[in-house]
Formats: C-alpha cells, structure tokens, sequence
C-alpha cells in the first residue's frame, strides 16, 4: 500500500483540499459552469475552478472546452514532477519527512496516535510506517486513500487539459513552482498537530458524500454552494490550514494574473475551485482591482 500511494501521491498533490469540514445545503439546479471571464481593457481571461480528482469517465463541462478552444495559452497551480522521476520523488518525500529524531508520534496525544493507527490498520497498513512524516502529508495520505476506497480515481480537470495543450503544443505556464507547494504542505497542521490529525479523521467518515456535494455544486457552477462548501467549511474547521491554503496563495497569484492583460496571448487559467470564493478569493480580488467578473452561462 505504501508503495502504490507514494508512487501516485505527486498526481493527486490537491486532492487534500477537498477535505475540509463538511457543511451542506440543499442543491440547487442553475445553468451557469464554474468558468468565468475576467475583463478590462477591451482585454480578458478565462479563470477556472477545477476539481483536481474526477470520477473516471465524468463529462468535462462544455464550457471548460470553450473556454481552452477560445485561448492560446494555458496556466495551472504548479508544475508538479513526473511521478516517475525517483530523484524528485526522494527530494519530495524527504521535505515531507521529520529530522532529528522527530516524529508524528511525539506530537500526538496516545489517543490521537491509536486512532491514527486504528485508520491505517482498516486498510491493512501499520500506523508506524507513516510516524516519520509531517501531518501535510499524512492527511494527504489519507486523502488518497479515500479518493481510492470511493472509486474516484479519474483524470481531474488541470490533468486533462494539461494533457491536451502538451499534445497540441499550445503553451502552458504556472502560478508558482512545486517546491512552493510543497513547503505549504509541509507545514500544514504545524504546531497544532494533534487538532489537525482529529480533524482529518473525522472528516474521513463523510468523505464520499461531501465530495458527492462539492461535484454536483461545481458541475452546475453553483458559487454560493461551492463557497460554503469549501471556503466558510474550511475557515471554520482551520484558519491557519485556511490562510496556507487559500488567502496567502491567492494574494500572491492576483499579480502574476493581472500580468496577463494586455499582451500577445489569450489565457485560459485553472486553479482548485476553492480559490475564487470568499472575500480573499481570486474572484473577489480582482473585482476589487476593477476587473469586470462574468460567470459564463450553459
């Protein structure tokens, strides 16, 4: 089991992100897609919300394919490494790793570790296998598992269309760098790990119906849904986890976005959806900037 989860933990990096605290509200039907068109200047980008892992054989909304058809250039969250590169799996996993004599264990009440232990013995593995890795990890780790036991193992939307523009040539840029990522993971749940850890197991128990939610909202392009959801679940179950995640990134990528206006290429840009929402999500921030904000209709 070790082997498999770290031979694919670099492919399904942000799959972690959809393991907030699970907050529910009835559904709503809208004909609207989780694609938006930025405007200024007689100028304008694409931004989407993706979900990072899909069912397999799940539709790709139509408007994602407009959206890339009308655009010459694509840009994700990171350029992640090649799950087959063994020198920076090994750079990765050692980031992700405890030095000087440190474990997970010594930062865990007994409590908290023999549940740890109790969730990795149901799928057959030893809690001590995971000891030397930071909670970043471990819950990402976990995620993975879920992803699994629930049979969502499909391309997800960056993937997909990553894929596509290397195969048609059409340029592809990122918002930060890998190692960017992973040091944010690193550090997550830092300093608080016992809270962080049983807040990841019990999210664990309603994993599959939460991402049930979180992909219907985001096929309808269901905002409000979507924000509550992610975001004011997120903010509420972790604020430090919150800001590393969302508020430090965002702030960051609005810059290197607004960069994009009023030159040669038209942009289509993919990030996790829950980087829109909020009061210091994308959406929200180039607004502020003046930025004209649509949401593109079905």
């Amino acid at each position: 089991m070790m082997m498999n989860i770290t031979k694919h933990f670099t492919k399904q990096l942000m799959a972690l992100v959809t393991l907030v605290a699970f907050f529910s509200l009835p559904t709503t039907a809208l004909a609207k897609s989780s694609v938006w068109k930025v405007s200024k200047n007689n100028d304008h980008v694409y931004i989407g919300g993706t979900i990072h892992v899909l069912p397999e054989d799940h539709p790709m909304p139509i408007e994602f394919m407009n959206a890339y058809k009308d655009t010459d250039k694509l840009i994700l969250e990171a350029q992640l490494p090649d799950p087959n590169d063994v020198v920076a799996q090994q750079a990765m996993i050692a980031q992700m790793s405890y030095t000087n004599g440190e474990s997970l264990q010594n930062k865990l009440t007994p409590k908290t570790f023999t549940l740890l232990g109790n969730y990795f013995a149901t799928i057959g593995s030893n809690v001590n296998q995971f000891t030397s890795f930071k909670p970043g990890f471990v819950i990402t780790i976990m995620a993975l598992i879920e992803l699994q036991k629930a049979e969502i193992s499909g391309e997800g939307v960056d993937a997909f269309f990553e894929a596509h523009a290397t195969v048609e040539n059409k340029p592809i840029d990122y918002l930060e760098t890998a190692d960017m990522q992973f040091t944010m993971l690193s550090k997550l749940g830092e300093g608080y790990e016992d809270e962080f850890i049983l807040a990841n197991l019990e999210l664990n128990s309603s994993f599959t119906e939460f991402f049930g939610f979180i992909l219907d909202a985001w096929q309808e392009g269901d905002s409000a849904r979507l924000e509550s959801l992610i975001n004011d679940a997120a903010l509420d179950s972790d604020e430090k986890s919150y800001e590393a995640l969302f508020s430090i990134r965002n702030k960051d990528w609005v810059p290197k976005i607004e960069a994009m206006f009023n030159n040669k290429h038209k942009e289509l840009v993919l990030v996790g959806a829950g980087h829109l929402f909020g009061k210091d999500g994308l959406l929200a921030l180039l607004k502020s900037q003046g930025y004209t904000i649509e949401q593109s209709a079905l």
